[in-house]
């Protein structure tokens, strides 16, 4: 059978779809076991086999063996909203979810099980509507042991046990602007870059987190506002990053750096994100292949390295339910099977 590409879409208004790369339609993931409107904050595919799929949402963890058409919900405790998903490099049975309360949870069976392991205590909580969330969590791939937390809105958190403890690392960083993080990852070739999204850009430490210091997405885009930070799956050196005005304006788009942030440029050329960038997603079998989509339900999608972009519109009534603040656009996949 012909290698076929899929992308997967969630959004806060409780709607999940996906298609084939080629499609014209959307399909909704409504039955077979998904969650009653799912809001789907986090989509992944298992690195190791791209037939199995999950779904953070506020009815907890789900997983489909088979692309989608079919569905069932972890054993994870109720009450909790996932956020963030997460496989340990060395072993992708091996995986932890981000919720709100920021908590961590662990699972050593491919997500079919959980545990809580820890709650990520950060005196620099800010007081929000919301619960704060561990938004982001990542991991160095030389020692997936240290592992970082990307709190909205706390910070940065690191552990050097497996996500047993943590401590938080928010030296040089202060205020909502710097503190109301999006997202986390771990960079180059020696695993020794940690970068952060949050309201002024991407910042960046070498030194696992104990310094930060601003990538400066301003000298290269009007627009910093940082929704989240991707690393390439072909290149640690080369990082994607959301942008936008702020969440409520009318303009996004994406930053790529190919080497660490010392750099970076406007990619999304000969599109009109209408609004800020809520998730980029790269194919890890052909990273060539990039989607990004937006919070009021736009997504756009490259296959040759952002070269050419085409935009995949969502069905009229997603995108009309997407104008409430609050029900934007979140997750995105994109992989080939």
């Amino acid at each position: 059978m012909a290698e076929r590409t899929y992308i997967y879409a969630g959004s806060q208004a409780g709607a999940m779809w996906r298609k084939e790369a080629g499609d014209e339609v959307w399909e909704e993931m409504v039955e077979n076991g998904m969650a009653p409107m799912p809001k789907a904050r986090a989509i992944v595919t298992h690195p190791q086999n791209p037939e199995l799929v999950y779904a953070g949402t506020q009815r907890g963890l789900y997983l489909s063996r088979d692309r989608g058409d079919h569905w069932q919900r972890a054993r994870f405790p109720e009450g909790r909203e996932v956020w963030s998903i997460a496989f340990r490099p060395d072993n992708p049975q091996v995986m932890y979810l981000g919720t709100d309360g920021a908590e961590v949870h662990r699972s050593d069976d491919g997500g079919e099980s959980w545990r809580w392991i820890s709650t990520i205590v950060s005196p620099h909580q800010m007081e929000m509507k919301f619960a704060i969330r561990t938004i982001g969590l990542a991991m160095e791939s030389n020692n997936p042991d240290v592992m970082f937390a990307a709190l909205e809105v706390g910070g940065v958190a690191r552990s050097f046990d497996g996500g047993q403890t943590w401590e938080i690392i928010n030296k040089d960083l202060a205020g909502i602007e710097l503190l109301d993080l999006h997202g986390v990852e771990v960079a180059s070739p020696q695993s020794d870059t940690t970068l952060i999204a949050n309201r002024t850009g991407v910042w960046r430490s070498r030194d696992r987190g104990d310094s930060w210091e601003n990538t400066h997405i301003e000298n290269y885009s009007p627009i910093i506002y940082s929704r989240g930070v991707q690393v390439a799956p072909d290149d640690p050196n080369t990082l994607y990053a959301c942008v936008g005005m702020v969440y409520g304006e009318e303009e996004g788009g994406v930053m790529r750096s190919t080497d660490l942030g010392d750099t970076w440029e406007r990619i999304d050329h000969g599109v009109a994100p209408r609004s800020v960038t809520m998730s980029v997603a790269i194919n890890p079998r052909h990273p060539e292949q990039v989607y990004f989509c937006t919070r009021k339900g736009q997504v756009f999608g490259t296959h040759d390295g952002g070269a050419t972009w085409r935009e995949h519109p969502l069905p009229e009534p997603a995108v009309s339910a997407m104008a409430d603040f609050e029900a934007g656009m979140m997750g995105l996949a994109c992989v080939s099977v």
